[in-house]
């Protein structure tokens, strides 16, 4: 994880090691003996356990949480079919992104951050990449789609609206795009081994000339144009709920005063989760594309960066991307009162909760412990689905529209 330049006679080599990713600048790579000399940078093959435990100790509530919330939304859709409407359908898809975001990223960043050489193997070099930013590709064009949505319910004609055979071709759509879109982290890469005096080099390289053009294009993909597509569509519904408030108050009275609330709440949270944990990768490419772009011109040597800025854009970046994974499903999903309700009527709710609702209620004299017993479990119901304050449920109508709610590389 560091960038060195080595010297030979007239001719430089650099060889700049950008997180597990290790580019070339040589113009003949087989010219050097590297046999003949020592490995040019630290050797400390991989981390202690201390480390190892302080990284599962981040991540794995992180992903407790993302497993359990992205398949409650999917067992939910699975198990109610009147709850399959085509926004939900493609909540579902979001979900399965998600969901594999929590399982596939951190195992590939314990791997790269605890070895020093690649340890995937040429395959690993050629698949990891294009899984990776398809995932998050799949999960990013699926929140954009919902936003979408989310603005023609509102504000456009309903023969704009995304119906379930519009939103079956989204949810392909989404993943051909992705995979298209990642397919050059699949051909621009290669593995390779170095066999130095005292080291055997492992790594995975890439034709930067092409790459780094190339990731200017994922993050506008992942990041800003999602982004803008939310800022736009959302502030648009915030202006036709805000003219429709005061249609309200001068037509009728005061009961859907909630929607423009709501409608900012939900705006508020979305925007402002997506850009805290998306715009650090931004960074991180922009640093990387700097630090590339001057290694090729470097002739002196450049410490090791292992515990550097480049490796904290790295690390907070990619562990960022699975945060947003695991709370998208509490911003989509949870805060749905049709979902919550979907859940209530399934059998592993029935399961989970029968017995909490059992121990709950005391003996009492006969005509009381049937009052007392509808009583305590209506209101623990209640309280177990409510995560957030009930002003944002304040209209009967459809949640979609009075609720308004609002990652991806390899270890370069």
């Amino acid at each position: 994880m560091d960038l060195t330049t080595l010297r030979t006679g007239k001719s430089v080599q650099n060889t700049s090691y950008v997180g597990d990713l290790t580019t070339e600048f040589s113009h003949d790579i087989h010219a050097f003996d590297y046999e003949s000399q020592d490995f040019p940078n630290t050797i400390w093959f991989n981390k202690g356990t201390h480390d190892i435990l302080i990284n599962v100790a981040m991540f794995l509530p992180v992903c407790i949480l993302g497993l359990a919330g992205n398949f409650w939304v999917i067992y939910v859709l699975k198990s109610n079919k009147h709850i399959r409407t085509p926004t939900n359908l493609i909540v579902g898809n979001m979900a399965i992104a998600d969901m594999l975001s929590t399982i596939v990223y951190p195992c590939f960043i314990f791997v790269y951050d605890y070895f020093q050489n690649y340890q995937l193997g040429a395959v690993g070099c050629k698949g990891e990449g294009p899984l990776e930013c398809t995932i998050l590709l799949a999960s990013v064009i699926s929140m954009s789609a919902v936003t979408y949505d989310r603005l023609t319910a509102i504000v456009l004609p309903s023969e704009t609206r995304i119906d379930k055979m519009k939103s079956k071709i989204v949810i392909c759509s989404t993943w051909i795009i992705a995979l298209i879109l990642s397919a050059p982290l699949a051909i621009f890469r290669e593995y390779r081994e170095r066999k130095w005096k005292n080291f055997d080099e492992r790594y995975c390289t890439e034709q930067v000339i092409v790459t780094n053009i190339y990731w200017y294009v994922i993050i506008t993909a992942l990041v800003w144009l999602p982004l803008t597509i939310q800022i736009i569509c959302y502030t648009t519904i915030f202006f036709k709920l805000n003219k429709y408030e005061k249609i309200i108050v001068k037509s009728f009275n005061h009961h859907h005063l909630g929607y423009k609330k709501s409608a900012a709440k939900m705006m508020f949270i979305v925007i402002v989760t997506f850009m805290i944990c998306r715009l650090p990768f931004t960074a991180f490419i922009i640093y990387r594309h700097q630090m590339v772009k001057s290694s090729s011109t470097k002739t002196a040597d450049v410490a090791n960066i292992i515990n550097g800025l480049y490796h904290s854009l790295w690390f907070s970046s990619k562990y960022l991307l699975i945060v947003n994974a695991a709370v998208n499903p509490l911003i989509y999903s949870v805060t749905n009162i049709s979902f919550r309700n979907a859940f209530k009527k399934t059998k592993l709710c029935q399961c989970l909760f029968a017995v909490s609702r059992k121990s709950d209620i005391k003996p009492t004299n006969p005509k009381q412990k049937r009052i007392l017993t509808t009583h305590r479990c209506a209101k623990k119901r209640a309280n177990i689905f409510l995560i957030f304050k009930k002003d944002v449920a304040k209209s009967t109508q459809g949640d979609t529209s009075t609720k308004i709610v609002a990652t991806n590389n390899t270890k370069l």
